[in-house]
């Protein structure tokens, strides 16, 4: 213990030994010094940056969403572009005359059902409409020339007749009156004269009859059982005709979905067709941006995909047509359907990104995106350089469209520069230095 002790007192005389040499041979050692002062203006610092002119262009505000193509809906005046083709009545295909990715015209032969029965009773009223049209023209050639000539010659026998019966009546009267002759005999001449005049009687109403046939009412009976026969025979051709199922539009054969022999009904759909030249594009665009929308806006179309980026070019343009009335609750959209032109090479079904120009300012003051930042209040501003030094600018932004965004503000005009990169670290009055 004595020897720690003896340690510990001999290690502190060293050190305060130490100490006063120190002290009195370096006595620097112990002076305070001063830490550098800082640069009193902060904003005297050069900040390297890249500057542009502020430029005028023509921007536009998209709105943006993605759609299907579909074949063009009915519209007033103008046909539907598909058709799903049915028929018309329960039958049997008796040949399919079209096949898939066909192209046909209206009036195009598509299908034929069995039409024999059909043809059988068009046949059938085709002979009863000829033979109703044969009598209609027997009524209407009579009297012939020779009916008219023999009942002529039977009024003259008649005539002949009672001209002779009448003298002979006369002669039995005369010889009555000196008792030459009996009153029988009187009698019998009396009776052939009587019968004599009947038949001149009918002889005279055949020949008016014929004279005078036919008659409107005959030639009317006539002229309807035609016209009925007529009717039948159109009933029976169209039955037939509808058998025989052709296109109702120029389009393309997109499936064909029975084959001959099958029994069909009108709940089958037997053919589809679609007009490849007349369809819309019916795209999904966010609630919000249906105020902005209105019919006959361009639109731009793009095919949907990892190529399609932002700066692809358009696949093809259209024409915006009808705006849906109602939006979807689950996705907060609304339908747009947009006109494609016939020539698009679209095809029904096909996933495509679509961009409508929902507004264009011409000729306003814009510069690239990175010019525009906020300041400590919030504020759009940019660092308008004035020789070696910039200031702040507040602006009003408008539109954006790629790299671009539109400004305007007080007493800024075409050319004036601004600093680009580097313009966020730009501080009010602040010394720069442009790099090239």
């Amino acid at each position: 213990m004595r020897i720690v002790s003896t340690l510990i007192g001999l290690l502190l005389l060293a050190t305060l030994s130490g100490g006063v040499w120190a002290l009195r041979y370096h006595p620097e050692w112990f002076e305070r010094k001063e830490a550098p002062e800082e640069d009193e203006d902060k904003n005297d610092s050069i900040v390297p940056v890249h500057v542009v002119k502020v430029t005028k262009a023509t921007l536009h505000r998209d709105v943006e969403g993605f759609g299907v193509v579909d074949p063009a809906p009915w519209r007033i005046g103008r046909m539907a572009g598909t058709a799903d083709i049915a028929s018309p009545v329960a039958a049997v295909l008796a040949e399919v005359l079209c096949e898939p990715g066909q192209k046909v015209t209206k009036g195009t032969s598509l299908l034929q059902l069995d039409d024999r029965v059909a043809r059988a009773a068009e046949q059938q009223a085709t002979a009863a409409l000829a033979s109703a049209r044969a009598s209609l023209a027997k009524l209407k050639a009579t009297p012939r020339p020779e009916q008219l000539q023999i009942a002529q010659l039977a009024v003259d026998k008649a005539r002949a007749t009672v001209e002779f019966a009448t003298k002979a009546y006369e002669r039995q009267l005369e010889l009555a009156k000196g008792q030459g002759t009996t009153q029988k005999n009187i009698e019998s001449a009396m009776q052939d004269l009587s019968s004599a005049r009947i038949d001149l009687a009918v002889a005279e109403k055949q020949l008016a009859l014929l004279k005078s046939s036919p008659t409107p009412e005959e030639l009317a009976d006539e002229a309807a059982k035609v016209a009925q026969a007529e009717a039948v025979l159109a009933a029976a051709r169209t039955q037939r005709e509808i058998l025989h199922i052709v296109a109702p539009l120029d389009a393309t054969v997109v499936a064909v979905n029975v084959h001959a022999g099958e029994s069909v009904d009108t709940t089958k759909v037997l053919v589809d067709l679609v007009a490849l030249d007349r369809l819309v594009v019916t795209a999904q665009i966010p609630a919000d941006a249906l105020p902005s929308l209105g019919a006959g806006m361009m639109a731009q179309i793009y095919v949907a995909g990892p190529a399609a980026g932002k700066s692809a070019a358009p696949e093809f343009e259209g024409k915006v047509w009808f705006i849906g009335p109602e939006v979807d609750r689950k996705t907060n959209t609304a339908p747009v359907s947009i006109e494609i032109p016939a020539d698009a090479k679209a095809r029904p079904g096909q996933t495509v990104r679509v961009r409508i120009l929902a507004e264009e300012h011409k000729d306003v003051l814009a510069v690239p995106r990175e010019c525009v930042v906020k300041d400590v209040n919030g504020d759009d501003v940019v660092a308008l350089v004035n020789g070696d030094r910039s200031t702040h600018k507040r602006v009003k932004a408008g539109i954006r469209e790629g790299k671009l965004v539109e400004i305007s503000a007080d007493d800024l005009k075409e050319g004036d520069t601004v600093v680009s990169a580097g313009a966020h670290a730009i501080k009010e009055s602040t010394q720069i230095k442009i790099i090239e």
